[in-house]
C-alpha cells in the first residue's frame, strides 16, 4: 500500500516540475528517509529494494529486465559496476547521492542522465581502507559489455 501512495505523489509531481521536486529527486529522498539501497520507477511502479551492493541490480536483470527498461533509478551509491548494470537494463535517468566519476562518464556515454549530490574518484569498500573490490575488477574496462561480462564471473562472491 505504501508503494500506491508514494506513486500518486510522485506521478502527481510529473505535471508540475517547475513548482515540486522531480520524481527522481522525491524518489532519492525516500530512499534516503527509509534506508533502502534502490528504487526503479517505470510503468508507473515502484519498486524498493534494500540489499548490498549490485545484488538488487544483478537479480533484476536476471528475472525482470523489463523493470529497468526506461526506468528512472534512485540508488545510494553509483561505483561503475551498478552504472554498468543501470545502462544495460536500459534506466534513463539516474539519482544518487554519491557517484564515482568513471560511473557517471559511463552512465552519460549511454545517454543517461545523471543527478548526483557528490562525485568522487572511486568508491571505496565497506571499511573504507581501499576502492570497492567489485569496482577494482572494472579498472580500465571501457564498455557496459566487458563491464557487465566481468559482473556475471564474479558474480558468486557478491
Amino acid at each position: 500500500m505504501l508503494v500506491v501512495l508514494v506513486l500518486s505523489s510522485l506521478v502527481a509531481c510529473t505535471t508540475k516540475k517547475d513548482e515540486q521536486p522531480s520524481v527522481g529527486a522525491q524518489m532519492l529522498e525516500m530512499l534516503n528517509e527509509q534506508g533502502l539501497s534502490l528504487l526503479v520507477y517505470n510503468d508507473s511502479t515502484l519498486t524498493t529494494h534494500d540489499n548490498r551492493g549490485v545484488q538488487d541490480l544483478l537479480a533484476l536483470i536476471g528475472s525482470q529486465p523489463e523493470r529497468l527498461q526506461g526506468a528512472i533509478v534512485a540508488d545510494k551509491v553509483i561505483g561503475k559496476a551498478a552504472a554498468a548494470l543501470m545502462a544495460t537494463g536500459g534506466g534513463v535517468e539516474v539519482h544518487t547521492n554519491v557517484i564515482c566519476t568513471s560511473a557517471r562518464e559511463l552512465l552519460e556515454y549511454e545517454g543517461i542522465k545523471v543527478y548526483a549530490a557528490e562525485e568522487v574518484p572511486q568508491i571505496l569498500n565497506r571499511d573504507k581502507s581501499g576502492m570497492c573490490p567489485i569496482d577494482s575488477q572494472l579498472e580500465g574496462i571501457e564498455t557496459v559489455e566487458d563491464c557487465v561480462e566481468i559482473l556475471k564471473n564474479i558474480q558468486p562472491i557478491l
